[in-house]
């Protein structure tokens, strides 16, 4: 059977003239089914299915349970806890049930009311996430993508806004929250949501909203009460509800994008149209010109708007790091096992113990990667020189790819001076702008010149190899020869010789 959003996209096409034939293979389906969905309503529910509910099977007790006027949450909790057959799908489904045989019955009560009314000039915005499977993209490479939309719709003036991505994480959730206030032009006094998990993590032993801790804070820094629809009750939050119909309906029927900008310019050509120029069904006017009423209603945006952080709690490992969205940064190793505050910015990650900033770092936009500081490890490093050396090394290879070759070739022709060479190489990068560094590294690999000398000789830069000397060497007019790939000093070769009798007593040479 054809979904809603097929069959509303094909009577959208026919109502724009198109043949019969021409939605048939536009859309890929054969002329028959597109004449038989044109005949249909848009809206057709499906057949029937052959086998009973699971909500079915408690019929007759649903029946005994509405003549003792139980509530449908009570029912539920009854249902759940059958000692036969528990059921164990969802409230919705359930809830759905009970109202209908109510129906049936006539028992409607005062709750089954729905009761309609508006919202005060700034009070409310409500807020919704969409979803669309199967994106009707025209780029092939884009094609059976899912794509999901924020949409959100303040209940005086009814101004949407709408933004599509690609997720619906936490992150996404508060920066699309962000840009609506920018949007509307500051922050109204309630926003409220259904029960999703971004927001809204459970409920107490009163039934009240544990809030998520990112979205709490949130709603304390920009000045907004946080609401969420009770259970089962998102017609709470009807105006947004009929936005994501509004969205699929309106805007996504009978379109197709190319790829996410077309999408993007597509949309905001059309939220002009709906909030500029055609008036709302509800109130006879364009959202735009009451939203200038709502304006002087709305609380100020925050400083913190243009670049906002957005907020986690982070516990320090033993390797002196925390995970962020699977990234691991480092902290002063002072910190190990202590629970820290992330304000996790577009940009950058930054980590507060209380009130002070204790680590900064450029946020890495990969997954599963090191984000390292190895001056956060200093404290540590007396007890464990070697690990001095490898996270200096760890730290110059993640520069970029030349260095991480050009620390290769260090490393192996010149093993029995890593260390220092390590060390001073570091030290330098350390001393001179990155730009600087980066380049006098690529300079002194295409010379195959290996060795820290040689870097701080290009930047002009006292030899760090020699404490005191005071002098650097002078570049070398030619590119310097390469060095033998194994190099044996005389030492070396003593050692072999005063064990050679040894060895061949062990049958180590012919």
């Amino acid at each position: 059977m054809l979904r809603y959003m097929e069959r509303s996209s094909i009577q959208y096409l026919k109502k724009r003239g198109w043949s019969n034939q021409q939605i048939a293979e536009f859309t890929g389906h054969h002329r028959e089914t597109i004449a038989r969905v044109l005949r249909e309503p848009v809206d057709r529910l499906p057949a029937p299915r052959a086998r009973p509910s699971a909500i079915e099977i408690f019929d007759e007790q649903i029946s005994q349970w509405l003549d003792e006027r139980l509530s449908a949450t009570r029912m539920l909790e009854l249902a759940r806890a059958h000692p036969v057959h528990p059921y164990q799908g969802g409230h919705t489904a359930f809830y759905t049930y009970v109202r209908k045989r109510r129906r049936e019955r006539g028992q409607f009560t005062a709750r089954d009311v729905a009761l309609r009314f508006e919202g005060l000039p700034g009070e409310y915005l409500q807020v919704d996430w969409g979803e669309v499977r199967d994106f009707p993209y025209g780029n092939v490479e884009l094609r059976g993508q899912t794509r999901y939309f924020f949409a959100a719709r303040l209940k005086y003036s009814r101004f949407m806004v709408v933004r599509f991505q690609a997720d619906m994480r936490e992150e996404t959730l508060l920066r699309c929250l962000i840009a609506t206030f920018g949007a509307i032009g500051g922050v109204p006094w309630v926003v409220t949501t259904d029960n999703m998990k971004t927001a809204v993590l459970g409920r107490d032993a009163q039934h009240q909203p544990v809030w998520h801790p990112a979205y709490q804070r949130l709603a304390v820094e920009f000045g907004f009460h946080p609401e969420a629809c009770a259970p089962a009750a998102g017609n709470q939050k009807g105006a947004v509800e009929n936005l994501v119909k509004f969205v699929k309906g309106n805007f996504l029927a009978g379109r197709t994008f190319y790829d996410d900008a077309d999408l993007e310019q597509e949309c905001a050509q059309w939220l002009a149209q709906v909030n500029q120029e055609r008036p709302s069904a509800a109130t006879q006017e364009p959202p735009q010109e009451r939203l200038v009423a709502e304006q002087a209603a709305f609380g100020p945006l925050p400083e913190v708007a243009a670049d906002y952080g957005f907020f986690d709690s982070v516990v320090v490992s033993r390797e002196g790091v925390v995970t962020i969205e699977t990234n691991r940064y480092s902290v002063p190793v002072t910190y190990l096992g202590q629970v820290l505050t992330a304000r996790i910015h577009e940009q950058r990650v930054e980590l507060f113990c209380g009130a002070e900033r204790v680590a900064v770092h450029p946020r890495h936009p990969g997954r599963f990667q090191r984000i390292v500081e190895p001056a956060h490890y200093e404290e540590a490093f007396p007890l464990k020189p070697r690990a001095r050396v490898l996270v200096y090394r760890d730290w110059l290879v993640g520069l970029g790819p030349d260095c991480a070759r050009y620390m290769a070739e260090v490393c192996r022709r010149r093993r029995d001076e890593m260390s220092q060479h390590i060390t001073a190489l570091y030290t330098l990068a350390q001393q001179v702008e990155p730009a600087a560094f980066l380049a006098a590294v690529a300079d002194a690999l295409a010379q195959q010149s290996y060795g820290a000398e040689y870097v701080e000789a290009l930047l002009g830069r006292p030899s760090c190899l020699s404490p005191g000397s005071g002098a650097a060497l002078p570049p070398s007019p030619a590119p310097a020869p390469l060095r033998q790939v194994v190099e044996r000093d005389l030492a070396h070769y003593e050692q072999y010789v005063a064990n050679r009798d040894w060895l061949l007593a062990k049958g180590g040479a012919q």
